[in-house]
């Protein structure tokens, strides 16, 4: 079998709430196969394509950007939800449980201990109508039956979630914000492919404007020499061979058009927007009435005036949850 790996983040912007970044691995008799187009029976990539009766059992997989249209997360949370039951067996009930299912290996306490976290019990789902899990279960029962019926099968989906502090570390560590990410990325994908073998695709949406992945990748993936296939704006792609191992790696701008990297950005995006919640709820409860934010620049910096003087008199450090860039 062939492993297909798609990685993308959310929160690389924005100077509250996390940066996570998710990478999918599914498995195929084919490198190449085109899941949209395999898995159509279950899948749609366009949020029209849910109009109309008879349709209840599609799910949308697309950019995270546009699963989101308008602001609203139902569409990109059902399709969350669905493929983490697909692969766990249930629905994630809390944050706690949805952190345990796309970061089993990372350590909660150190993750909950932010202050803003801790005794947190925020359930899920943030928005969905009452009888979602009905439809949610039908449409999960289709998805596998699309797999089964094409060979294929989503292995596993997983984040890493980088919290202020650890943010900023490591941006102070790296260099830069965009040498994070990137180690970062390439450290999921080498958790996946460890003990692997036969043929690996591995696909990235762009790092911001970076063309040149060649020292990233041989410092977290392979120690073998490495062929550069391609070096573009549009497109950087490598391979190498090692032992049992083929391997090609891309980062292709709105690489989103790939199914295994649509579904890593809307679970990182959903991830983020968990966390956010519960930063919200946090302050609101601490200042009633207090705007949410959704951390991005202007308004993270509005947020913060509004904020300032609770941050004073809790005697919070700024750097336990604002990010320097």
């Amino acid at each position: 079998m062939a492993y297909i790996i798609g990685t993308d983040e959310a929160g690389y912007g924005p100077l509250l709430g996390p940066l996570v970044i998710t990478a999918t691995a599914w498995e195929s008799s084919d490198r190449n196969l085109d899941l949209y187009r395999v898995l159509n029976d279950s899948v749609v990539d366009r949020p029209k394509d849910l109009r109309g009766s008879g349709k209840g059992h599609l799910i949308l997989v697309a950019d995270s950007k546009l699963a989101c249209a308008g602001g609203k997360l139902g569409r990109l949370e059902r399709t969350v939800l669905v493929l983490l039951k697909a692969i766990h067996g249930h629905f994630p009930a809390t944050l706690a449980e949805l952190v345990k299912m796309v970061m089993p290996i990372g350590d909660p306490r150190k993750l909950f201990g932010h202050f803003w976290l801790q005794d947190v019990e925020l359930k899920l789902p943030l928005s969905q109508t009452q009888h979602w899990q009905r439809e949610a279960d039908r449409q999960v029962e289709c998805f596998l039956r699309a797999c089964l019926g094409n060979d294929v099968r989503l292995n596993r989906i997983e984040s890493t979630i980088i919290q202020a502090p650890e943010f900023n570390t490591g941006v102070v560590n790296h260099g830069n914000k965009a040498s994070l990410l990137s180690d970062r990325t390439l450290g999921l994908v080498a958790a996946l492919i460890k003990c692997r073998n036969g043929k690996i695709w591995v696909q990235c949406d762009k790092h911001g404007g970076r063309v040149f992945y060649l020292p990233v990748i041989a410092k977290n993936l392979t120690s073998h020499e490495i062929e550069t296939l391609s070096q573009s704006s549009q497109q950087s792609a490598y391979r190498w061979t090692e032992d049992n191992l083929d391997v090609e790696i891309r980062f292709t701008a709105k690489g989103e058009d790939q199914m295994a990297v649509a579904v890593a950005s809307m679970v990182s995006k959903y991830v983020r927007e968990v966390f956010m919640a519960a930063f919200n709820n946090y302050w609101q409860q601490a200042i009633p009435g207090v705007k949410p934010t959704k951390g991005y620049p202007q308004d993270a910096k509005r947020f913060f005036a509004d904020i300032e003087k609770e941050v004073t008199t809790k005697g919070l450090a700024k750097e336990s949850f604002w990010r320097n860039c």
